[in-house]
């Protein structure tokens, strides 16, 4: 026998439904600069609006390391970052149930390379031998870093190490790789890194990093079910 429920559920708006109806919702993860905390908030903006709105209005929000600083909002994916929205991007199209929105500042010396300097991807990864094949595990924060021409690895270990803060002890324990099309090419400290990454447009470059090979130590902080798209290693707070 079929039994009818009697209960109704329903949604209490903060504004209007055809006012609510205009408008694109979003929730971006902000990375601080210094502090070691991600902050979740809710933009609310009509549909009609850029990438560049929704940052303008992250900034009246966020603390920031100083008041001229940039943002940027970038598209993360499986610990990957697939791109980097140009500020005139209409938000319409933009869909954040699928992937993470991540606002963070540029740094200073992003926005100065220079002729000899270049961006490159660097992920954290490691190597899961089940059923006797190996693969690549991704995990934690993915991160753009400036390397210049002529750089060796043990250089630009020495900027990872003071960027992620990691002792000495632990730090000694890691691997670095190059990393085109999921293939790992194992580096020695006196590579040339320069010499491995293509120059082309870094934004859309993310089959090629520099992998970061040690074991997952920090514990996960997530704020939605699927585990995949929302963890992250640093403490979470969230603003609606």
């Amino acid at each position: 026998m079929c039994q009818t429920s009697d209960i109704l559920y329903y949604e209490v708006l903060d504004i209007p439904l055809p006012e609510l109806q205009g408008l694109k919702t979003l929730k971006v993860a902000f990375h601080h600069a210094t502090k070691d905390e991600v902050v979740i908030h809710t933009i609310r903006l009509p549909k009609q609006s850029t990438v560049g709105d929704v940052l303008d209005d992250l900034k009246t929000k966020v603390e920031m390391s100083h008041p001229d600083a940039e943002l940027r909002l970038l598209e993360v994916f499986y610990h990957k970052i697939y791109k980097v929205f140009p500020p005139t991007e209409k938000i319409e199209g933009i869909n954040d149930q699928y992937w993470t929105l991540r606002a963070e500042e540029v740094p200073e010396e992003e926005k100065n390379l220079g002729p000899h300097g270049r961006l490159i991807h660097v992920y954290h990864f490691m190597k899961d031998t089940a059923q006797n094949q190996m693969q690549i595990q991704n995990f934690g924060e993915p991160f753009f870093l400036v390397i210049h021409e002529g750089e060796t690895l043990d250089e630009i270990k020495v900027r990872i190490q003071k960027k992620l803060q990691v002792p000495d002890e632990e730090f000694a324990k890691w691997k670095f790789a190059f990393f085109s099309l999921g293939r790992p090419e194992y580096l020695q400290d006196s590579d040339i890194i320069s010499s491995r990454f293509q120059r082309r447009d870094v934004y859309g470059a993310w089959e090629q990093y520099l992998g970061l090979e040690h074991t997952d130590n920090a514990p996960k902080r997530t704020y939605a079910v699927n585990q995949n798209r929302h963890t992250f290693e640093k403490p979470v707070k969230i603003y609606n």
